[in-house]
């Protein structure tokens, strides 16, 4: 028995086991062993990194734009300047005089675009007002004619003959016609100058067919028995109709004409020459700065090659001066990546001899001329920064991070958990315990994410790699 009891133990256990290594599986998770993440709204930054050395600011040379004589030297060599100081100026009597000749005739050309703008407006809002008048005066006419017609077909064509059926479809059509224009007639009393132009050209082909319809009618008291049956106070009646017909459309077309006229008018007036005479002002304040020598930057005078009195031409160097921070830092980009990179990218600085420091920056400039390293294509870009420390010295090493975009509280993921496809970019979910693909559009590609345009949405899980 107790044998027995034994192997009893031992084929328990032996199914038990066998059950936990064969049932697991069927109650174990998709995500079982996957690393995964929430997707949430972030920063994409997109990063250039690269290392380069320390540089002493060149000597800087200054000239003048234009030529002229010296008239004003305000710095002496030694001197300390800030940038947009004036170091010297050339004489500019003749530039002053001509732009305040200018800055003249720009007052009196807004004067007048302001006079004329305004009378051509008014003259416009006239001309619609006028418009509205005349649309209102055409219903009342297409209003009495069409009351003449039912006065004629009540008296005369009450029977079923040919001339009766033309006297009704042409009663119905006028019918219509002053129907439609009194829904326009409706219309344009509370809104816009166009819905006026809109109603003056429908009106118009109204006025068209109604005339053509009174035509028809009074055609019909002349055939057959209506020829002696319609009295000539009656006929004279529907020729008066088809008279106020034609004025009517006499009278909006010359209306039509009118806004038109005004409107070219109008646009006449705007296009006046107010732009020539600023841009005369604009050119001659420009010639007037050119006479003017002004610091790019904080720095010392080191020369002053000019004398007050002498012609100073563009050609000619007036003074040359140093940066009082007188490092940047010089690194050669890839051409890959100096695509991204713009002058006034923000930048941070770590020098190799000063670890415990980050120095913030900014392009200054990128050379145009390509640098061969290596058979490799780079670009040389000058970075300068503020604040540097005492101690500093050309040729030190210099780790550089230039940020060339971000995109700030945007839907983002981390660029491992994209897959590449045929130029489709997918991304695996955890969704109602199973894995699915998903496609989604990215926009900016930051050092560690991507921006997700679509495809997904804040709190998706997402697949990022395995355990």
């Amino acid at each position: 028995m107790k044998i027995k009891k034994s192997w009893i133990v031992i084929i328990i256990i032996i199914l038990l086991l066998v059950g936990y290594f064969f049932i697991k599986p069927l109650f174990k998770s998709p995500t079982d062993g996957l690393v995964t993440e929430k997707i949430v709204k972030g920063e994409v930054l997109q990063e250039v990194s690269e290392t380069g050395s320390v540089k002493a600011t060149e000597d800087v040379g200054l000239g003048f734009k234009s030529i002229g004589k010296v008239s004003k030297i305000n710095v002496e060599v030694g001197d300390k300047v800030k940038k947009g100081d004036i170091l010297a100026s050339l004489d500019a009597s003749q530039v002053l005089a001509q732009l305040q000749s200018a800055k003249s005739a720009l007052d009196y050309t807004t004067s007048q675009y302001d006079s004329g703008v305004s009378s051509a407006r008014d003259d416009l809002r006239s001309a619609y007002n006028s418009a509205l008048n005349v649309l209102n005066d055409t219903y009342t006419k297409i209003y009495n004619s069409y009351n003449a017609v039912v006065d004629l077909q009540n008296t005369y064509f009450l029977t079923t003959d040919q001339e009766g059926i033309e006297v009704l479809n042409s009663k119905n059509d006028i019918q219509k016609k002053m129907s439609d224009v009194k829904s326009y007639l409706d219309l344009v009393q509370a809104n816009s100058n166009s819905a006026i132009d809109s109603a003056v050209s429908v009106v118009l082909t109204d006025l068209d067919s109604i005339y053509n319809d009174l035509k028809i009618i009074r055609a019909q008291c002349d055939s057959g028995i209506y020829y002696n049956n319609v009295s000539s106070t009656s006929k004279i009646s529907i020729d008066t109709q088809k008279t106020n017909i034609n004025t009517a459309i006499t009278n909006l077309t010359a209306s039509q004409t009118s806004i038109s006229s005004y409107k070219i008018a109008l646009q006449k007036a705007e296009d006046s020459t107010v732009e020539q005479a600023q841009a005369d002002v604009d050119s001659l304040q420009s010639q007037l700065n050119d006479n003017y020598l002004a610091s790019p930057i904080d720095g010392i005078i080191t020369q002053v090659n000019i004398k007050k009195g002498q012609v100073a031409s563009p050609t000619q160097t007036a003074i040359n001066m140093l940066s009082t921070e007188p490092f940047q830092v010089k690194v050669a980009i890839y051409e890959q990546d100096v695509v991204n990179v713009k002058v006034g990218d923000a930048t941070k600085v770590n020098l190799v001899a000063f670890p415990k420091q980050t120095f913030l920056g900014k392009v200054l400039s990128i050379d145009p001329a390509e640098t061969i390293i290596d058979n490799v294509v780079y670009y040389k870009v000058t970075i300068e920064f503020p604040n540097q420390p005492d101690g500093i010295k050309s040729g030190m090493t210099a780790d550089i991070t230039i940020e060339t975009n971000k995109a700030e509280n945007v839907l983002r993921i981390p660029k491992n958990a994209v897959l590449q496809t045929n130029g489709t970019q997918t991304v695996q979910i955890a969704k109602n315990g199973q894995i699915q693909n998903v496609t989604i559009t990215t926009g900016l590609e930051g050092n560690d994410y991507f921006e997700v345009l679509s495809g997904l949405k804040e709190g998706d899980e997402i697949i990022t790699g395995k355990k």
